[in-house]
């Protein structure tokens, strides 16, 4: 019965962050970024609206629920005795992600805007607001799907049905990535790789209670991605 009270709200917290951010999204694809033409505002939009949408619900449930205090319950520690493995295989993981960018290397400009003369010159901005802003967007990502999701739902309702949950949620929210990724591995090994992050870092976040080494792998994607496209990749 305890149980039960401390979840309430859970799925409905869930819920409201998914349909609000699909709203939201359909709001700067076809309002806002037409009016901004910039990428570094598209990009500070497109965090806010994350923190807004994902951050602030779930912070709210766990003020609400939670008794082990936000930051244990979003996974934002370390356990005593596992940092290196924490950070070591989130880093790994997200670093196999990049290997199959290289070795498959998406070709939609929403990838390859690092590249010189590929879309659009890439200007100052991209590298001092751009980047960091996208890295930010990739880590709420874990710790929304991951620290959120995943780690409360296991609790309420066992490691198989959070890891069922994550997922889908997963593959909903890279949508967009998925999309971009398909002409240059298809859509089945888009999918595939979505799913093997999705999968393996679901059963290191269950693991080890922590979500930061994900989190931080996910930021270092987006970094040697935007790095060997200017410098490996560069024409």
């Amino acid at each position: 019965m305890e149980n039960e009270s401390r979840n309430d709200g859970f799925i409905a917290v869930i819920l409201f962050s998914a349909a609000a951010a699909g709203l939201l999204y359909l709001v700067q694809q076809y309002w806002i970024d037409p009016r901004l033409d910039s990428r570094p505002l598209s990009a500070l939009f497109r965090t806010l609206r994350m923190l807004i949408v994902y951050v602030i619900p779930a912070i709210w449930w766990l003020n609400r629920n939670s008794k082990e205090g936000i930051f244990k319950s979003l996974g934002l520690s370390f356990p005593k005795g596992q940092k290196v493995f924490i950070i070591g295989t989130g880093l790994a993981l997200y670093s196999i992600a990049l290997v199959v960018f290289m070795l498959w290397p998406p070709q939609s400009c929403g990838f390859t805007f690092w590249q010189a003369n590929r879309c659009t010159d890439t200007v100052l901005s991209d590298w001092t607001l751009t980047l960091p802003l996208i890295c930010v967007m990739a880590m709420i990502t874990d710790l929304w799907t991951r620290g959120f999701v995943l780690l409360q739902a296991a609790d309420k309702w066992g490691d198989r049905p959070a890891i069922l949950l994550q997922n889908s949620l997963w593959l909903i929210l890279h949508l967009y990535e998925l999309e971009l990724l398909a002409p240059s591995m298809s859509w089945i090994g888009a999918i595939a790789l979505a799913l093997f992050l999705g999968l393996i870092g679901d059963l290191i976040a269950l693991r080890t209670r922590s979500v930061v080494g994900l989190m931080a792998g996910h930021a270092l994607l987006n970094i040697g991605w935007a790095i060997s496209l200017a410098t490996w990749f560069s024409p």
